[in-house]
């Protein structure tokens, strides 16, 4: 059996790319005040180094992996911090379903059941919802797999999971 793997990168909101914009242009404008004043050199490499690491470190990735009836899950930020997130053993999953779907109704609206949003946040995108019974009762994971991942699925558990 092959190990099934899908990355999916978070969506920018629009109020990071706003936070971006204004940043840079503070630093911008700092720097150009640096030119009448010294000191606002300081207060622009500030700004310059906020920017930096709004812009481009705070980049979210999520990754999903399915190998030998375990799923695992990751969050990978700036693409060199991993964090594990999670890990379900498929003889404890209820149901793999599209979101939305009857089958998996009763744990949406359950405010006893934890969840995790592990989406791109794209407006588009084939959303499934895993729920499993863990040790402190149903948990419920929002992904997006592909075909061949959930065809994997299929193959060993075809009871769980609802396309």
């Amino acid at each position: 059996m092959s190990e099934k793997l899908v990355i999916v990168p978070r969506r920018n909101t629009v109020g990071k790319k706003i936070l971006n914009f204004a940043w840079f242009v503070l630093a911008l404008l700092f720097l150009l005040a640096a030119f009448l004043m010294p000191i606002f050199f300081l207060v622009a490499m500030v700004f310059a180094a906020v920017w930096y690491f709004q812009a481009f470190q705070s980049d979210i990735e999520y990754e999903y992996t399915y190998f030998d009836g375990e799923f695992r899950f990751a969050k990978i930020k700036a693409k060199r911090k991993r964090k594990n997130i999670g890990e379900v053993e498929m003889e404890d999953v209820v149901a793999i379903a599209p979101k939305g779907d009857r089958s998996v109704y009763k744990y949406e609206t359950d405010r006893n059941v934890s969840y995790r949003n592990l989406t791109s946040g794209e407006p588009d995108a084939k959303i499934y919802e895993l729920i499993y019974k863990g040790d402190k009762g149903f948990c419920r994971y929002e992904f997006e797999p592909d075909e061949e991942m959930l065809d994997a699925v299929i193959v060993k558990y075809p009871r769980v999971v609802i396309k």
